[in-house]
């Protein structure tokens, strides 16, 4: 009974907080809005890790289409290469993660402050969280049209639900589409393919987390089967790779480049002629590139993130704990949570694995000249 009253209590006090808390935003945003810039400028806030970078490209694209003018992106200052490369005629303002508390949730008055300075008339919250929401707030802004958690709409003045179907680029296309009419087309969301069939296979052989890792000795088995008759190449993060494997890989006529930022493995990638991976940053990198992928997925569902084009591939094993339609992740979260065996990852065969990559690399890449 104690019990019963102390959960009614709590769901009491938590509804009152939030009814609280939509009405000090909503009084907060009215005020701001009578103060708005009049002649100031279109501000982007993209506070996103490497994949959810390359998917706001395409929203971004179509922003610059439709206001045929030079947009600000508030960013981290770690994926700036990546706009650069997909994008261009932009200004940035860049945040360091010192710029925010708790974890990157909430912004500072030093990042409120920087985002003051860009002067913007528009803001377009392509973030969709507590760090953005917390950020934005207070602007002077004319207008903020974006996407959030439902305690926070009264921050924007054309709000959009998030979307919680594939694919993720289409959330973001969302959000535009509350301003910007005629926004649809599959071609919007691939980017152009750039063939290079005389560069090096590359192979990142590592994710986000552990638990979209199909495992480095694999993918060094694939590296082998491979090298023979074509130029194969491991790439990795400085320090990713322990000196022991690389010293062995390199004895085997493996080689292995340790990249130390987003712009040297942008450099690296645009090189190549195949990207080989896991659900990662990197590989969507890859395909922004117009590079040809090959993902291997796992706890995660893939009609949510592959890279769309007909010059890409993808393999996973599905188990009974794997994710069901329109739900990104399995029941641990990907393996964020905890996984108790990985069996998505390690149920998936080599030779599985080998059989759907040869042919896609027959397809893209020029096999080694043979020496006399």
């Amino acid at each position: 009974m104690e019990i019963t009253k102390s959960i009614n209590q709590y769901k009491l006090f938590a509804k009152f907080v939030y009814s609280f808390v939509k009405s000090f935003l909503y009084v907060v945003r009215s005020i701001n809005r009578t103060f708005g810039y009049k002649n100031g400028n279109i501000v982007v806030i993209s506070l996103h890790k490497i994949g959810d970078t390359v998917f706001t490209i395409p929203a971004l694209r179509e922003i610059q289409k439709y206001y045929g003018k030079k947009i600000i992106i508030v960013c981290y200052q770690e994926v700036v290469p990546i706009y650069k490369s997909g994008l261009s005629d932009l200004e940035f303002c860049e945040l360091d993660h010192r710029s925010f508390y708790f974890r990157d949730r909430i912004a500072s008055h030093k990042a409120r402050k920087k985002l003051r300075s860009t002067k913007p008339q528009i803001i377009f919250d392509l973030t969709g969280v507590m760090t953005s929401a917390t950020l934005i707030f207070n602007s002077r802004a004319k207008e903020i049209i974006g996407m959030n958690r439902e305690q926070f709409k009264t921050i924007y003045d054309y709000y959009s639900p998030i979307r919680r179907t594939p694919h993720l680029i289409d959330r973001y296309l969302d959000v535009i589409t509350i301003k910007i009419p005629g926004v649809k087309g599959v071609e919007i969301k691939n980017f152009p393919l750039s063939i290079n069939r005389v560069g090096e296979i590359l192979i990142h052989p590592f994710g986000g987390w552990k638990a979209k890792e199909w495992n480095l000795n694999k993918f060094i088995d694939l590296a082998t089967r491979l090298k023979d008759e074509y130029n194969v190449c491991l790439i990795a993060p400085a320090k990713g790779i322990p000196g022991d494997i690389i010293t062995l890989l390199l004895k085997e006529k493996i080689n292995v480049i340790q990249t130390h930022s987003i712009q040297e493995l942008i450099m690296q990638i645009r090189q190549c002629s195949v990207f080989i991976g896991n659900d990662s940053g990197p590989l969507y990198i890859a395909s922004l590139l117009g590079k040809p992928t090959f993902t291997i997925y796992g706890p995660t569902n893939s009609e949510f993130s592959r890279p769309l084009g007909e010059y890409h591939n993808h393999i996973s094993k599905t188990i009974k704990c794997s994710p069901q339609k329109n739900e990104q992740y399995c029941f641990t979260t990907g393996g964020q949570s905890g996984c108790p065996a990985f069996q998505c990852m390690n149920l998936l065969k080599f030779e599985d694995v080998f059989n759907n990559v040869l042919p896609f690399v027959q397809r893209f890449c020029d096999q080694k000249a043979k020496v006399a």
